[in-house]
Parts: C-alpha cells; sequence; structure tokens
C-alpha cells in the first residue's frame, strides 16, 4: 500500500520525525557560513569588501534561480534522489571551500552550494506539507519550520565559536559532517507518491516553474520579510550605535526563542480556527514589535522588541506557507515550496539591499519605524488576496479557485 493513501491523523510518523531531523542537519551549516564566509574571504583569501559582501549574496542568487527547477529534477530523478542526491552533493561542496585557493573559484563553488541547497530544502519544505494529516497540516509545517529557527539559532553559534577556537579548516569540517548526517538521515525516508499530470521536463513555460495559487502567500511573506530582514542584517549595528552590547549579543537568541515557541502553538490555533486567526494578530504584533524597537533606547526596549518579532515572525512564516499548501493542488507541493521560498529569499535579498541604502538618508530609527508602517498595509494586502473566496492574484494561475 502506497504512503500517500494510507489513511493516518498521527503526526510524528517515521518519515515525518526523520523530516524534522533532516531538515535541521541540513538548515544547521546553511546558517552557519552566513556570518562566516566573509570573514573567511576578507582574512584568507585577502579578498575584497565587494567579495566579501557578494559571497552571501552569489548564494543566495542561486537559491532563487534553482528553487522553481526543484520540481522538473523530481520529475526527472524522482523525490527521495533530489533529496538524498542535493543534501550529499550539498555536503561535499562544503568540504571543497577548503581547496578554493582564490576568491572566483570560492565564489564558483558558493553559487555550486546554494544550487544543491535550493533544491533540497525545497523538497524538505515541501515534505512537511505532505507528510501531515489533513486535519493537523498548519501544526506539521510549524514544527519543519521550528527545526530551520533551531538551525538558524545553533548554525552560527557553532561557526563563530569553531572559527575563533580551532580556525576555518574546523569549520568546514563541521559543517560538512553535519550535512552528511543529514543525507544520511534523509535516505530512509518513506515519500508520497506524486500524483496527477506534472509539466513536461522540456516546458521551461513560467506557469510550470511557480504555482499560481501560492503566489498570494508568497507576495504577503515576501512583503513581510523586507521588514524582518531589516532587524536579521542591521539589529546588531543599531544596538551598538546606541553602545546597547548586552542586546547586540542577545537579541537574536531571545528571537529565536520566541519564534520557536510561537510556531509550536500556531500550527494547532491554525488547524483549529484557519489562517486568519493567526496572520492577523501576527501581523499586528510584527509591526508593534517594529515601532518598539524604532523607539528603543534601552536593552529593555530591544529585548521587548526581540521578543514581539520573534512571536510574529514564528508565526508568519509556516502559517502563510501551509496557506499556499491549501489552496494548492496537491500533487504540486514542490512547485508550492519553490514558488513560496523563492519570493522569500527575494525579499531578504531586496529587504537587505534597500534598508541598506536607505540607512545613510534615513537612520536606523526612523527605518524600522516606516518599516512598521509597510507591515500594517500589508494585512491590507493580505485581505485582497488572501482572506476571500476568490483571490485577487490567484488569477494568475489562470484557473478560478476551488471553493
Amino acid at each position: 500500500m502506497n504512503y500517500s493513501d494510507t489513511p493516518h491523523t498521527a503526526l510524528w510518523t517515521r518519515p515525518y520525525t526523520l523530516t524534522i531531523l533532516a531538515t535541521f542537519l541540513i538548515y544547521t551549516p546553511f546558517a552557519l557560513f552566513l556570518p562566516v564566509l566573509p570573514v573567511y574571504v576578507l582574512e584568507k583569501l585577502h579578498g575584497s569588501s565587494l567579495a566579501a559582501g557578494s559571497v552571501n549574496a552569489v548564494f543566495f542568487l542561486a537559491v532563487v534561480m534553482f528553487r522553481t527547477q526543484t520540481e522538473r529534477f523530481e520529475v526527472l530523478f524522482g523525490k527521495r534522489q533530489v533529496l538524498f542526491g542535493a543534501s550529499l552533493l550539498f555536503a561535499c561542496s562544503n568540504a571543497l571551500f577548503l581547496f578554493a585557493g582564490s576568491t572566483t573559484s570560492f565564489m564558483i563553488i558558493r553559487f555550486c552550494s546554494g544550487a544543491l541547497f535550493a533544491a533540497a530544502s525545497t523538497r524538505l519544505m515541501a515534505m512537511g506539507g505532505e507528510l501531515s494529516p489533513p486535519g493537523r497540516k498548519a501544526e506539521g509545517v510549524a514544527f519543519v519550520a521550528a527545526a530551520v529557527t533551531v538551525g538558524f539559532a545553533v548554525g552560527p553559534f557553532l561557526g563563530l565559536t569553531c572559527a575563533r577556537a580551532s580556525g576555518f579548516p574546523l569549520v568546514f569540517g563541521l559543517s560538512t559532517l553535519v550535512a552528511l548526517c543529514g543525507a544520511l538521515v534523509s535516505l530512509p525516508i518513506a515519500m508520497p507518491e506524486q500524483k496527477g499530470n506534472m509539466p513536461p521536463a522540456g516546458n521551461v513555460r513560467i506557469r510550470n516553474l511557480f504555482e499560481g495559487r501560492a503566489i498570494p502567500a508568497a507576495v504577503v511573506m515576501m512583503l513581510l520579510m523586507l521588514a524582518v530582514t531589516a532587524v536579521l542584517s542591521f539589529v546588531s549595528v543599531y544596538a551598538d550605535s546606541m553602545q546597547l552590547h548586552t542586546a547586540s549579543t542577545y537579541f537574536f537568541v531571545v528571537l529565536a526563542l520566541c519564534a520557536v515557541c510561537s510556531r509550536l502553538v500556531a500550527g494547532r490555533v491554525y488547524d483549529r480556527h484557519g489562517a486568519n486567526w493567526v496572520v492577523y494578530p501576527a501581523i499586528f504584533v510584527l509591526s508593534c514589535g517594529l515601532f518598539v524597537l524604532g523607539t528603543a533606547r534601552s536593552s529593555a526596549g530591544m529585548f521587548a522588541a526581540s521578543l514581539l518579532i520573534g512571536f510574529s515572525y514564528g508565526i508568519l512564516v509556516p502559517s502563510l506557507q501551509t496557506l499556499a499548501f491549501a489552496k494548492s493542488p496537491p500533487h504540486r507541493t514542490s512547485a508550492v515550496a519553490a514558488t513560496y521560498f523563492t519570493f522569500f529569499d527575494f525579499g531578504m535579498s531586496a529587504g537587505a539591499y534597500l534598508v541598506g541604502a536607505s540607512i545613510p538618508l534615513l537612520g536606523y530609527s526612523r527605518i524600522y519605524l516606516l518599516l512598521g508602517l509597510l507591515v500594517l498595509s500589508v494585512a491590507l494586502l493580505y485581505r485582497q488576496t488572501c482572506d476571500g473566496k476568490q483571490p485577487l492574484l490567484s488569477l494568475l494561475s489562470g484557473e478560478a479557485e476551488p471553493p
């Protein structure tokens, strides 16, 4: 009997538990590199500041380009083969950094690593929706997203600690080992069989790369990430500029803990009452967090903002992802995950660039206050595009949404 045909209500099945573990093991080395590689390019490869700033941009460029190709790879090779193969090669790419003797070769490896991470992470995110029973889908997606958040918290701490204590070779070795464990954990996962008419492998139409019904939720998340990225990228500098060094050190610890806790609770509320019960309050709380951050002049204010932003961020990411799954055909879970996280990644990239360019003109405080207003306006966009029987942007799919 096929796994996908077996009626089940239990969430913590063996495949789902392994998916949680594999997600953590793949996202930890990804997050580990974000603060470490720019330093490595400057100190060891003697690269320019531009090269150091581009090392993560190249990675995210590859992620954006290859997320939408994941479903096509699955058609050609199969879901399990794509997950295991991409995870294994991702681990190998981490080891190759040891042999990069120039910034050019380093950037090439980083780009390839981003492409492999895109395929592996998109498949894992899709499995969060596939392996969760219908009545607990939001809760299931939330636990997978919580594994991502824990990886984001553990990865940078491990990377910076190892680099300072024993040097960069240990960092590359550790990231390779962790990613390899993720690949091995993913190998025995039983995956639901693919059903429905999949796009031909040779068809490169945009409609087959993206899932139109997932675009409304993805656009909302993209705009929210403009604000969240302003916090993730610049809050430490903002706190240091006010001599709030304690807040700068522990801001992300508080944010990550709140995000994990809220994700575990939000899924159950979503499953019982629907998306609006969690999305609208979370948008409002995120806006409040940005207003508090923009007016903060003490560590207490910074930590209050961290609590609010972490709480809301932990709710919004899995809730809007679940909404994207709910509005899309079940056989296109990979395309939905690719669509959602492509917009997500684009929001991160655009947010970092736009906020960075605006800081000299407006300053940190005004930017956070303006972003608070932007987040409130996103609630109106959500009302028009996602909270209705016929969302406007779903027309991009070319079909009316089923009742």
